[in-house]
This record gives structure tokens, C-alpha cells and sequence, in this order.
């Protein structure tokens, strides 16, 4: 499921259950070679799913990616604005 009985996504807990976030941060240390497998890993899955969905369905996700990431740079940008 992506939501919570809240209704919410728990973004933090999908990523601790990633058994992939598990092992690349079992020493907490993040590699040059871990990043790469981790950059192949998603990339491998991004051409799935592209394989799997139509044109409209691809048009969605490339939204719901561009959108997501939009919230992810202005939340960061928001945190700095409060340290200053």
C-alpha cells in the first residue's frame, strides 16, 4: 500500500524497508560502488515499468516523478530558510 490508515505516505518507512537502504547502510557508510548498484538498480526498474505502461500511463508517472522531486528540492530549500 502507498498510504497509511492516516492517509498519509510514509516515505521514511517504505525507505527503511527497503532491504536494499538495509544493506547500504548496515556499516553507515554509503559507497561510490554502492551508489552506482543503487543508480542501476532504479534505472533497471524505470525501464519496467516504461515497458509495462502505456503512453498515458508513462505521461503519470513522469509527472507524479517531476512533482515529487519538485516538493523534495522546495522542502530542502525551506529547511535552509529556517537555519539562516
Amino acid at each position: 500500500m502507498i498510504f497509511n490508515e492516516q492517509g498519509f505516505i510514509d516515505i521514511d518507512e517504505m525507505i527503511a524497508q527497503e532491504p536494499s537502504f538495509q544493506k547500504i547502510m548496515q556499516d553507515g557508510i554509503v559507497t561510490d560502488d554502492e551508489l552506482q548498484q543503487q543508480s542501476e538498480r532504479v534505472i533497471s526498474l524505470l525501464h519496467e515499468v516504461e515497458n509495462r505502461l502505456s503512453e498515458d500511463d508513462q505521461l503519470l508517472v513522469k509527472r507524479l516523478f517531476a512533482e515529487t522531486n519538485v516538493l523534495s528540492a522546495i522542502y530542502h530549500y525551506y529547511s535552509l530558510q529556517n537555519i539562516r
